[in-house]
């Protein structure tokens, strides 16, 4: 019986790395891979699936924004393709419709689907592709990372501009490192609350 299971974490927490090793033991094991990410994530390019230690490869498919639910099945329909694993990198850009396209066609053809992606954007609200992960998968795996201010658990995508927090905007804003930090949810809400203390001294 086919299984989907949701991967998610913060920023950081080292989500692509995972997929990519995983589709490298699975082809060891000289099993059939489906890589597919949106499009919306342009960092190393609409097709590239890569991580902050340096790994890569090419996805397979990319799904558009626009992409409907049949859009999706007729993807898998017009191409010869028999995957015995579906590897999602960045599911949180993809729509309700679009992960619930994929999941009835890996449940109708005995599938396990391994979706990777954030819980929650920088506003600390669900994504739709997360929300649709949450609802629809069969079991749901933290990759963990700590607070970059300390050593507690991240839970937090906090966006900066110029070093400061930022709380409102467009919500999807696709960066790195210059743009996001991982962090709990106490420097979530005060994200220079040790800095303040010790200009007080």
């Amino acid at each position: 019986m086919s299984k989907v299971i949701f991967y998610y974490g913060t920023m950081n927490a080292s989500k692509s790395a995972q997929l990519l090793m995983q589709n490298y033991n699975y082809k060891e094991q000289d099993l059939n891979t489906l890589l597919i990410k949106p499009t919306i994530d342009t960092r190393d390019g609409a097709n590239a699936i890569s991580s902050r230690i340096g790994l890569k490869e090419e996805s397979d498919w990319s799904i558009t924004p626009d992409s409907s639910y049949n859009d999706v099945m007729d993807m898998f329909g017009n191409e010869w393709i028999d995957p015995d694993v579906i590897l999602i990198d960045e599911a949180q850009f993809l729509s309700f419709d679009q992960i619930e396209s994929i999941i009835d066609y890996a449940r109708d053809f005995e599938i396990e689907v391994h979706a990777f992606g954030l819980l929650k954007d920088f506003t600390n609200h669900l994504f739709e592709g997360s929300k649709a992960l949450i609802e629809l998968s069969d079991n749901m795996i933290e990759v963990k990372t700590t607070c970059s201010k300390c050593t507690r658990k991240a839970t937090c995508n906090l966006r900066l501009n110029n070093g400061f927090p930022v709380y409102n905007g467009e919500i999807i804003q696709v960066g790195g490192n210059e743009s996001y930090v991982s962090v709990c949810a106490k420097h979530y809400n005060d994200y220079y609350a040790e800095d303040w203390q010790w200009m007080k001294k």
